[in-house]
């Protein structure tokens, strides 16, 4: 008897495997992405490759863009603390209304409308918040700012007066996101606040939200279907993985959204392997005349002696693409001082006070916190503009902040 129904119990639960198995399968196979047949969508990772599809789902890489939802909108919608107050008769209180999010308008204490968060750009240093009006994208007036656990002004919005008519092109989606089509450029070619950008109409289904596996590591159909045939075979075929890339390309994968030059195309063009020369004009990549912290980062390593004099030195010497947990100073320095140390009489040979490590600290010295020239932000009831920080990706020598630690006790 205990034999039959040990024997029924292995043939359910193999029954069950293969239905699930087929169910996957299925998904996969109904699965149409929208940049075309050669993708597969970044769910098809997750069978193989559960641990890294995990940790990349929370990545800032990840969250580039989303959705907007009650889960991932930052800030607080409680009375008291979600509301920004712009004269006596002008405010915009952020509202909850049955679990869906909205930023009002009120005038004179009477509502004017309501605007949706439709789609959420960034989650670790602050998130901007974006909504739909037919075919175009406009930002919100109000962003949400993580150093100061506070609403304050979008990117280059005014303190005085709330405006919903910014349009955003898909230039900004081309680096928080993988993917969006226009429909055609809009005939209105008026620049908006500033930007240059002239505003576009957009595909709505075209969108794929946040940069996923497939923008870093390219078009995954054929590499999916392959092993699925088979799962024995541990070398993987028909993907770009970090190791077949050499030192240019695998900079060239981080560059192409991380640069502050003018791209001579279309980013989401750029298949991994591609040669960044395509994309931007060399001397305007390497050129120092933008020195902002923000989306600069390549702009700004180029500058830096340590990356100039190495031959292997890229973004992944310091970073992982796919882990967004936040290292200590203490743990980040170790990766300085696997190239400078005292044997190789090329460490830091400034002078400071008993009890204090330098080996303890390379990033607050030699990469501090800089404020952007690019972005600021008001907060309620403030004339003055609040810094967005950023850490500088110029690797050098700051005197003023050698200066801070010589002076620590």
């Amino acid at each position: 008897m205990k034999k039959n129904i040990k024997s029924s119990f292995t043939v359910l639960i193999s029954v069950l495997y293969l239905f699930l198995l087929s169910n996957c399968a299925n998904k996969d196979k109904d699965y149409v992405d929208p940049r075309g047949t050669t993708y597969a969508g970044s769910e098809s990772c997750m069978e193989c490759h559960p641990k890294i599809y995990n940790e990349a789902l929370n990545s800032s890489h990840y969250k580039a863009s989303a959705s907007a939802s009650i889960k991932n909108v930052l800030g607080n919608f409680r009375t008291g603390h979600n509301t920004y107050i712009y004269n006596k008769d002008t405010k915009i209180v952020m509202e909850n209304r049955n679990n869906n999010l909205f930023q009002v308008y009120y005038k004179n204490g009477k509502e004017v409308k309501a605007y949706p968060f439709d789609i959420i750009m960034g989650a670790k240093k602050a998130q901007t918040s974006l909504f739909w009006d037919k075919d175009n994208v406009y930002e919100l007036p109000l962003s949400y700012y993580i150093s100061v656990n506070n609403w304050g002004t979008s990117p280059s919005y005014p303190p005085n007066q709330p405006h919903f008519d910014r349009l955003i092109s898909i230039d900004c989606f081309e680096c928080h996101s993988s993917n969006l089509e226009r429909k055609h450029k809009n005939t209105n070619t008026e620049d908006y606040f500033g930007t240059g950008m002239t505003p576009e109409t957009m595909k709505k289904e075209s969108l794929v939200f946040g940069i996923d596996c497939e923008r870093c590591h390219g078009p995954a159909k054929d590499h999916v279907d392959y092993h699925k045939r088979n799962p024995g075979l541990k070398l993987a075929k028909y993907i770009v993985t970090n190791k077949s890339l050499n030192t240019q390309q695998k900079l060239a994968g981080c560059v192409i959204c991380h640069s502050a030059a003018q791209n001579l195309q279309s980013r989401f063009k750029f298949v991994p392997g591609n040669s960044i020369a395509d994309f931007y004009n060399e001397y305007a990549l390497n050129s120092d005349a933008n020195s902002d912290v923000h989306g600069n980062q390549y702009g700004l390593l180029a500058q830096s002696k340590c990356f100039v004099a190495s031959k292997t030195m890229d973004c992944t010497t310091c970073h992982d693409s796919h882990n967004n947990t936040i290292e200590s100073l203490s743990k980040q320095s170790e990766k300085c001082l696997s190239c400078h140390s005292e044997v190789k009489k090329n460490f830091c040979t400034t002078k400071v006070s008993h009890g204090v490590s330098l080996k303890d600290n390379c990033i607050d010295c030699h990469m501090p916190k800089k404020a952007s020239g690019v972005i600021g932000f008001y907060l309620s009831g403030k004339s003055e503009m609040s810094p967005y920080l950023l850490r500088t990706h110029r690797i050098g020598i700051y005197q003023e902040e050698n200066l801070k630690v010589s002076k620590k006790k």
